[in-house]
């Protein structure tokens, strides 16, 4: 077994097998677990980095799934990673599901061997089904847990674990009714987002960067990274019409890598290059795009709506409707509800809809307003550095016990 040093930052030797034997517990040592959407992922790597900033802060672990998305976030980011094999329950009769209680079994046992050689002083699952095994594996060994939901419905395991965890954070106040805690408390802190969103840049130097009017007024349509097919096509219909509004509106179009051909074949003669529509592949930042615009159309995953929020741009929000129990439908009839946003359902999407909603809020400058405004109250610019200090707190309460 290989001796512990204290460190101040994430970086350790091998935390699968590093154990503090014989040690005096005095600093916080972390464990981080979510994964497989960005959903799941960024709120976890937004507390990293608050963690990381504290000298009594002796070390930080992300556990996930092996080959998945977290994986290469966690160490891009500077965080030492175990990975599990594990997955989510099939939602289909078949081979899988019977395998599945054996597999999630053993990531659970592996779990748990790890918690004994990193001997975490809290854990803090964000959501998805690889945080599953670490948050019960933490269970077993009585090691604090906090549970943060980011969705306006919860996900199962966030609802399942949630129940015996010492601290449950919301990232969206409409889940309140939906989770509940024996052991704990229940705190609406919002949804961390990235540090780009919290110092934006201003308007007039974000339409610099991106090539664009500041004094015109901005759509940005985007589908996520991914992008997303019903939505290009959509926006491609309405767009000859929408670039006609008077006063003129510009559109910053992301569609996503694989989609930039598709969308470019379906542009109408001379649209492409045209200096009020912008279409891009991929942002490495979209805090710059949302810096500049007035108005976002976009998906309704629970990153997005944060980062929205924070910003403080209104939104119509198109739901996903595939996503694992519809959260993105539960997360945009939300919003609508507190009139920060309006909603248009996939089925209902077209090239007429979207022209019609674009054209009615552009040129309604008192709804975008009220709309603004009702996006800041919602949004939650400490969510991270508010839950990083509770899951201390959870930390130094264990430490105290064991003292």
């Amino acid at each position: 077994m290989l001796k512990t040093k204290t460190i101040q930052t994430s970086r350790m030797t091998n935390p699968a097998v590093v154990s503090p034997e014989g040690m005096t517990m005095t600093g916080h040592r972390i464990v981080l677990t979510g994964g497989g959407t960005g959903g799941h992922i960024y709120p976890a790597l937004s507390v990293a980095e608050h963690l990381k900033d504290r000298t009594d802060v002796e070390a930080i672990l992300y556990i996930g799934a092996s080959g998945h998305p977290e994986e290469k976030l966690a160490r891009e980011n500077g965080l030492e990673f175990v990975g599990l094999q594990v997955s989510g329950l099939p939602r289909s009769l078949s081979l899988k599901l019977f395998t599945w209680p054996f597999q999630m079994f053993a990531a659970i046992m592996r779990a748990k061997a790890v918690l004994q050689a990193f001997k975490p002083t809290a854990v803090l699952g964000t959501g998805g089904y690889a945080s599953a095994p670490p948050l019960a594996a933490a269970g077993l060994l009585k090691i604090p847990t906090a549970v943060h939901e980011p969705d306006a419905h919860p996900g199962l395991v966030n609802r399942l674990l949630g129940k015996r965890a010492n601290l449950i954070s919301l990232g969206m106040q409409g889940a309140a009714g939906r989770m509940s805690t024996k052991l704990g408390r229940i705190s609406f802190n919002g949804n961390p987002v990235r540090g780009t969103f919290l110092t934006p840049i201003q308007r007039d130097a974000a339409a610099a960067v991106l090539g664009l009017r500041s004094d015109l007024k901005t759509v940005l349509v985007t589908g996520g990274s991914q992008g997303a097919k019903a939505l290009n096509e959509a926006v491609v219909a309405a767009l000859p019409r929408l670039l006609e509004l008077e006063p003129h509106i510009q559109i910053v179009h992301q569609c996503g890598d694989k989609n930039l051909n598709d969308v470019k074949e379906r542009l109408a003669p001379g649209l492409e290059g045209s200096p009020r529509y912008h279409l891009r592949a991929y942002f490495d930042d979209l805090s710059i795009a949302y810096a500049v615009s007035d108005l976002a159309v976009t998906r309704a995953g629970a990153m997005t709506v944060a980062e929205l929020a924070v910003s403080g741009t209104p939104a119509v929000f198109i739901p996903y409707p595939f996503a694992a129990q519809d959260h993105q439908t539960h997360n945009a009839r939300y919003m609508e509800s507190q009139k920060a946003a309006t909603v248009i359902m996939q089925e209902d999407l077209t090239g007429e809809t979207i022209y019609n909603q674009i054209s009615a809020l552009v040129n309604d400058d008192g709804r975008l307003a009220e709309m603004r405004k009702r996006m800041r109250e919602i949004g939650k610019p400490d969510a991270a550095r508010n839950l990083a200090e509770q899951v201390l707190k959870l930390s130094s309460e264990y430490i105290a016990a064991q003292s």
